[in-house]
């Protein structure tokens, strides 16, 4: 199967790579060993969900755990003297879950960051709100329920006009039309200025690329200018380090094999896409949150080997564009985007 290239809804809406031209900075001090590298960052405070999805890609997460906020802050507070320009805060579980939720995105906006939030939508109750104005952009991931079609909402009379609010559908192939065109009425109610189509990433790569052709269908038959399409297929990159994870490392609710304590930096969500694993193993994690500035510093070594452990990696053209970049291999491409893109500061 051919590898269609990237569409502007992927660039403007995933993370493809290109944003990182954006920053040449630290992209110019990681090449030459500064560690002031770090852009932006993910966190997943809670692994506590009210939805048991079949595509989750942390099944076997520990239910129980949830980062201290004290935690959080001083881990961002660490990544801010390293350049730290924003936040995203997903799940693990749903982070609206999350008992800190409200000060923790007043903290983080209060910190100059550029907050993002990924949730199901099913308790956006609990966010207060003078709270939906501070957030950059939030992405709903749509999931077929008893009641979905009722129960995923956005307190829209709350936001202030200026959050960008997408939407995204994991597509299964049980899925007749009747669900694409609910998923569609309800990116209309949530506002969403698009619907971020893909498969199952948890499926082999064989039935993940005949996955991918059927959702070329479904968008084509369904007609709703709003739905892309991103092609996230597995691969290990072609170097031994993931860079990626020196520009936007994530902050797990795993616990930390070490400390026993829930949080521990891993490079990417990608990694529980490893052999199928469905967890953050222990082998890929990077450090505890209160060590960060060690493993930016690489005081602390990646323990893996990417080449040979991450064959499921989902940012391959990332890592090796890295990888080209800081071995002089290619035209570094700081004048083809040197104008602002959307939300650049979330690589």
């Amino acid at each position: 199967m051919k590898i269609p290239l990237k569409t502007e809804e992927e660039h403007k809406y995933t993370s493809t790579g290109i944003k990182f031209w954006r920053h040449p900075e630290q992209m110019n001090n990681y090449k030459t060993g500064d560690p002031n590298t770090v852009i932006s960052t993910h966190i997943s405070p809670e692994g506590a969900c009210n939805l048991t999805c079949a595509y989750c890609s942390v099944t076997y997460r520990d239910l129980h755990s949830r980062i201290e906020m004290d935690v959080i802050k001083d881990y961002v507070t660490k990544l801010k003297t390293r350049g730290l320009k924003a936040a995203i805060l997903t799940g693990g579980g749903e982070p609206t879950s999350y008992k800190h939720i409200n000060e923790l995105i007043r903290w983080l906006h209060g910190q100059d960051l550029s907050v993002a939030l990924i949730t199901n939508g099913t308790l956006t109750r609990r966010i207060n709100k003078d709270i939906w104005p501070m957030l950059s952009w939030v992405r709903v991931s749509i999931n077929v329920f008893p009641m979905w079609e009722l129960k995923i909402k956005l307190p829209l009379e709350h936001f202030n006009g200026k959050t960008v609010i997408g939407s995204s559908f994991c597509y299964d192939e049980d899925y007749d039309m009747d669900v694409m065109r609910s998923v569609s009425k309800i990116a209309s109610r949530l506002n969403a200025q698009y619907v971020r189509l893909l498969p199952n990433c948890l499926l082999p790569q064989d039935e993940l690329l005949k996955r991918h052709e059927l959702v070329k269908g479904v968008i084509t038959e369904l007609g709703d200018p709003r739905f892309f399409h991103q092609f996230k297929i597995h691969g290990a990159p072609d170097c031994k380090t993931c860079h990626q994870s020196f520009f936007r490392p994530y902050l797990s609710e795993e616990i930390h094999h070490e400390t026993g304590q829930a949080g521990s930096v891993f490079p990417c969500d990608s990694v529980v896409l490893n052999d199928q694993n469905t967890k953050f193993m222990q082998k890929y994690s990077l450090c505890a949150p209160w060590d960060i500035l060690d493993y930016l510093d690489k005081k602390i070594e990646q323990r893996f080997d990417i080449q040979e452990q991450c064959t499921g990696c989902v940012f391959t053209d990332n890592v090796n564009m890295l990888d080209d970049y800081i071995n002089d291999r290619g035209q570094n491409k700081f004048d083809v985007f040197a104008e602002p893109l959307m939300h650049e500061e979330f690589v």
